[in-house]
């Protein structure tokens, strides 16, 4: 069962002060996914214990651990804020433990982004969420430019699963919204919300999703400094390259391409760092084409194609180099950065005039 703010059970702690028994569980599960190295980082960025008392800590074994974090926040009369900011703490850090989607808000109009102010942002958008359900618990916390917000949703007569929170990510004065763990059922809850209190009119889930909540910040605000560019041939010119034979069996030939691939792979993905994605899917949709002995199709053939790995962008910009395949590599794959997207949806262009699900009109 997962443990709910407004409890009516209470647990004497050192002293006379009490603290919620399920604010107790649910400091101990957490304190329990921590891992063994992070466990005094985790703690003293949470903030909530004493430099005292972290040193009357003792770190093994866990479950050791967990008991005496619990019993110095009994003794503190912690909450479940304090609990969400350990939360906070420990998902900021494993952030990469997560399926983050994007999502793009836009105005009607072009009027300028208004002033940020955090204080009016967390009530207007406690109000829009409050205003539907009541039985949602809100937390706000920053890192640097970010604020991050912890949702835990509630239905009818169920208190707000604490354990499987939704976590959203916005920076201010950027129309950009990075989520995590969002429900089908809540999302249109969620984006009315953000779009209220940011003062939007609109929103849309983008095609780009990633484990990397930093690799999706790079690519969606243009943080990172390669060309990502189609690549247009230019010859290479004759007085600019001196290959260095050494062994005189290596021929003149293969030397050039070898250049040759490693300068279009160079003006196509650059030296740098790459964003760190995942994965790329590409829904392929076409129909057959009848040659009068076969019956046309009336519904179209689709197929999915599917390209992973742990770092997918640094496995294409390798795909050349190793001699996998051809310099230049697919626009469809080197695009991705560019285009801000990894979810392709392909179709004839003669279909081209029905949207896409990415062409839908936002909510």
């Amino acid at each position: 069962m997962a443990p709910a703010t407004g409890s009516v059970r209470k647990r004497q702690g050192r002293g006379t002060t009490l603290m919620d028994e399920w604010v107790a569980e649910f400091i101990r599960r957490t304190i329990l996914k921590i891992s063994l190295s992070e466990a005094l980082t985790t703690l003293k960025a949470w903030g909530f214990l004493s430099e005292g008392e972290l040193q009357t800590l003792n770190l093994r074994p866990k479950e050791l651990l967990a008991m005496e974090v619990v019993q110095l926040c009994e003794g503190k009369n912690a909450t479940m804020k304090d609990a969400a900011n350990l939360d906070f703490v420990f998902n900021h850090a494993n952030s990469e433990k997560k399926s983050w989607s994007v999502y793009q808000m836009s105005k009607t109009s072009d009027s300028e982004i208004d002033f940020f102010d955090l204080s009016e942002y967390k009530l207007q958008f406690r109000k829009a969420i409050h205003s539907v359900s009541k039985n949602v618990t809100i937390h706000f916390k920053e890192f640097g430019e970010a604020v991050w917000i912890r949702i835990a949703w509630g239905k009818n007569h169920i208190q707000p699963n604490q354990y499987k929170p939704t976590f959203v990510v916005y920076h201010s004065q950027t129309p950009y919204v990075f989520v995590t763990n969002l429900g089908k059922s809540f999302r249109p809850l969620l984006c009315q919300a953000l779009v209220v209190a940011a003062s939007y009119s609109q929103i849309q889930e983008l095609e780009l999703k990633s484990r990397s909540l930093e690799s999706l910040k790079d690519i969606v605000f243009k943080r990172f400094h390669q060309p990502f560019q189609s690549y247009h041939p230019r010859p290479l010119q004759e007085g600019n390259y001196n290959p260095a034979i050494v062994d005189p069996r290596v021929t003149y030939e293969n030397m050039r391409e070898k250049e040759r691939i490693h300068h279009i792979t160079r003006e196509t993905f650059g030296d740098g760092q790459l964003p760190k994605l995942e994965f790329a899917s590409y829904k392929l949709e076409t129909t057959f084409k009848s040659t009068g002995a076969v019956p046309p199709r009336p519904e179209p053939y689709r197929c999915v194609v599917k390209f992973s790995s742990p770092h997918l962008l640094e496995s294409i910009r390798s795909l050349a180099r190793a001699g996998i395949s051809d310099a230049p590599v697919s626009n469809l794959l080197t695009c991705i950065p560019q285009k801000a997207r990894n979810i392709f949806k392909i179709t004839e262009k003669q279909r081209a005039l029905h949207p896409t699900p990415s062409q839908q009109p936002p909510l």
